[in-house]
């Protein structure tokens, strides 16, 4: 592929990158929303489980999707450019994308997944693309690179256009200057402040969009460094574990009759085309469809420093809203028949988009036109709640956040943007995000000539190992100073910190011996009945954007904890029945089984954990292992103690960050 030799061009590819990162969103998430979900839809249960950790994976690879998406933006705000959202309807057609970088809207069949592992191959991978796959053979290349027009070129594999983005910076910052190639400005940019994203960073210089670049290709592609953990890995294995499972039952098919295809409006070629007419999917996919173009204009208008009135932060819980709305419309669309023309297919989300600009004229335009399309949107969600009875809890969320768009529009000084106009009065889905009161998060220190003993009461789930192992060191119940570390040994006071399941005690020596390090393993215990005990470099990102850095904590998986994300033995009141003897998924061992763990609460949903994770029961056995997975802290999940979107249809709600 040709480089880019001015400014234009490289926009013009990175529009291009922007655009194939989004579709393959879509496609990912069309796919998801495909698979069958009970034992009721001819699946058997070492199957449904299966089933289950596939739609798991592929949203995840969805996600890291969105990851690249935004870093492409943020790599356009970089250059001088305006992010880049938009992207041709489904599906794609010939000459949008060079001819093997095919996109379509396809049920999660043998053939839609061996088109995923062709798209994300490396170039040296000798894999063929799905046979069902609708493709011309035809070429973009003009072999010319002196035009001024931005006319796209070909390349093989989307690792390709990514190697000739990283090309084409060197010369350009050679012959524009490094300040001249890079002048947007990065506060414009969003990074993990602003979403959970792991790895989104905002970009200025070269070296920074190496940096995501070289991400992209290596979570996508993989490289020899990360290949088992790339999307082209990981679908490899869902592939291997597919065929081994229709080796064991040849009926078995983890797929619903979804429509291959789906179009709302009526189609005006004779290719394979299915129009979503039957209601109520229709009506859904009205809503459906309407709420993923919001949610694209909330992502645009946070880089819009001038226009935005309300705090990325209120920007982005809407946005989230949105998104967890169009998840749940493209799951109930596969069990709606789709058009009577077609009997048997189901409906599914076609993630239209309308010619309406992305961008707003000014704040003023910008608050009212939101706020009225929130209402809009909130009417029609109100009139599907016979279908989809979470729509209900949309439309009230939608008019919340209408009405901080119009106080803003009455409240502000249109010139000023939000940078420095925080809003008077957010509304409640905002002011969950708010930080907790400094008080609520002090540590006890005692200093002993042993050592040093640190209790952190946040953490405590009161097992009463410390005063039952140690009755003389901890006296409980006792006004003033209650902990004296000189009244034991240091080992017997390292062997009650290391009994600590919550990582409320920690102990340091001082006797010039080792402090208590992470543990080989990284562990993740279900706790009968109870909460998930983690044993590991743990990383905890907390909802008002601080990090803690325990050995041990007790994580809170019923959902009743008052004090979220950790457990405080609300269980027990709440009468929570989870078994901490999960059956076993096959996995196979992890190379690295060690190193930092990051667990993020996500607001209104599960504990997201990166990095490599041994779950295990009560009893020590291992149930999964991991380098991504999701935990339910509902306590509503079927398939603890892995989540499955439970959460939202229970209207769970907790802080957290990003979605």
């Amino acid at each position: 592929m040709n480089l880019a030799t001015h400014r234009d061009q490289l926009i013009s590819m990175l529009a291009e990158a922007a655009e194939v990162e989004h579709c393959l969103m879509c496609t990912y998430l069309y796919a998801a929303f495909s698979l069958k979900q009970g034992i009721d839809e001819d699946l058997l249960p070492d199957e449904l489980s299966a089933v289950k950790r596939w739609r798991a994976e592929i949203i995840a690879i969805a996600t890291e999707e969105m990851l690249h998406l935004a870093l492409v933006n943020n790599l356009l705000i970089a250059v001088g450019s305006r992010p880049h959202y938009r992207h041709y309807n489904f599906p794609a057609t010939a000459g949008q994308f060079p001819a093997d970088v095919a996109v379509a809207l396809l049920p999660f069949d043998a053939a839609t997944l061996d088109h995923f592992i062709y798209v994300e191959r490396p170039a040296d991978a000798d894999e063929p693309d799905g046979e069902t796959m609708q493709k011309l053979d035809y070429s973009r290349d003009m072999n010319r690179d002196d035009l001024a027009t931005d006319i796209p070129g070909d390349y093989r594999t989307v690792g390709e256009l990514y190697q000739a983005i990283a090309d084409s910076l060197t010369p350009l910052a050679a012959s524009l200057g490094a300040e001249g190639l890079f002048v947007g400005r990065e506060e414009a940019q969003l990074s993990e402040k602003d979403v959970f994203l792991p790895g989104l960073c905002t970009i200025a210089t070269e070296a920074d969009a190496r940096r995501a670049l070289t991400l992209i290709v290596e979570q996508g592609e993989g490289s020899a460094v990360c290949l088992e953990t790339s999307h082209y890995a990981r679908f490899r294995t869902i592939r291997e574990q597919w065929h081994a499972l229709e080796a064991r039952r040849p009926g078995f098919k983890p797929y619903r009759e979804v429509a291959r295809h789906p179009v709302m409006r009526a189609p005006v070629t004779t290719e394979e085309r299915v129009q979503v007419v039957s209601e109520p999917a229709l009506s859904l996919l009205d809503v459906g469809n309407s709420a993923y173009f919001l949610m694209l204009r909330l992502f645009a208008l946070m880089s819009d420093t001038t226009n935005c009135l309300l705090p990325r932060p209120a920007v982005m819980a809407q946005a989230m809203t949105l998104m967890h709305a169009v998840a749940d419309v493209g799951v109930t669309l596969t069990t709606l028949p789709a058009n009577p023309d077609h009997p048997g297919v189901m409906a599914g989300m076609t993630f239209s988009l309308s010619r309406t600009a992305l961008g707003y004229e000014s704040p003023e335009s910008a608050a009212w036109l939101i706020a009225e399309r929130m209402e809009l949107l909130a009417t029609h969600a109100d009139c599907c709640v016979d279908a989809l009875p979470v729509l209900g809890q949309l439309a009230h969320t939608l008019r919340e956040a209408a009405g901080a768009w119009r106080q803003a529009h009455d409240a502000k000084d249109y010139g000023a943007g939000f940078a420095s106009n925080p809003v008077p009065a957010l509304p409640v889905m905002v002011q969950a995000m708010q930080p907790a009161a400094e008080d609520d998060d002090k540590i006890e220190v005692a200093h002993g000539e042993n050592g040093t003993i640190y209790f952190h009461g946040r953490r405590c789930v009161h097992s009463r190992h410390c005063v039952l192992e140690e009755p003389d060191v901890f006296l409980a119940n006792q006004e003033g100073e209650w902990i004296f570390p000189d009244k034991a040994t240091p080992e017997r006071l390292m062997r009650v910190a290391r009994n600590c399941v919550s990582g409320a005690i920690r102990f340091e020596r001082r006797d010039g011996r080792e402090n208590e390090t992470a543990p080989p393993v990284n562990l993740v215990r279900m706790r009968e009945n109870g909460p998930l005990s983690a044993n590991a470099d743990v990383k905890l990102m907390l909802a008002d954007g601080a990090e803690e850095n325990p050995l041990r904590v007790a994580l809170c998986r019923c959902g009743q904890s008052k004090n979220k994300p950790f457990c405080d033995q609300s269980h027990i009141a709440a009468g929570f029945t989870a078994s901490g003897e999960a059956p076993t998924r096959p996995s196979p061992v992890l190379e690295e089984r060690a190193g930092p763990m990051v667990v993020t609460p996500l607001r209104n949903g599960p504990l997201d954990v990166r990095g490599a994770a041994e779950i295990i029961t009560g009893t020590g056995r291992t149930v999964d292992r991991t380098l991504s997975v999701r935990l339910c802290r509902c306590g509503q999940s079927k398939d603890k103690p892995f989540c499955d979107g439970s959460h939202r249809a229970a209207g769970f709600a907790a802080d957290g960050r990003g979605a």
